[in-house]
């Protein structure tokens, strides 16, 4: 059982298999090869509200990484099929479901240099959050 949205996402990309054997952070990622980082980004959580109280919501957050990149075509066209991959959705806390893990803007070159690269792609977790009573 997760307590927060932040850490069934982590969980989520800690338990993908299409990540190589870098680190992943929450709202930080270094500047050597190979890293993952999760950072959130603002939007108005509530996409729907009921007359109970029950609510659709989002959260929205970019998956970053920090890639091997060069001249050589075929390690960056591995590095942007990377984020053409994902599925599945994260665990949320007790009270809230996951509906849909949604991309909104492919996987892209954010920032490069002659060695690395930062590519990143921006998600949006759509989810169903029950009232809280009391």
């Amino acid at each position: 059982m997760v307590n927060s949205i932040i850490e069934g996402i982590e969980q989520y990309f800690l338990n993908c298999v299409m990540l190589k054997d870098g680190c992943l952070r929450v709202d930080f990622l270094g500047d050597r090869p190979v890293e993952y980082t999760i950072e959130v980004l603002p939007c108005d959580p509530v996409l729907k509200r009921y007359v109970g109280g029950d609510t659709v919501r989002q959260y929205l957050f970019a998956f970053g990484s920090r890639e091997y990149y060069s001249q050589e075509r075929l390690q960056n066209i591995e590095n942007s099929a990377f984020y053409e991959r994902f599925f599945n959705l994260p665990e949320l806390p007790e009270g809230m479901e996951a509906q849909e893990l949604k991309v909104l803007s492919s996987g892209y070159l954010f920032d490069g240099s002659m060695s690395n690269a930062r590519y990143q792609i921006q998600l949006q977790l759509k989810y169903y959050k029950e009232a809280v009573n009391g």
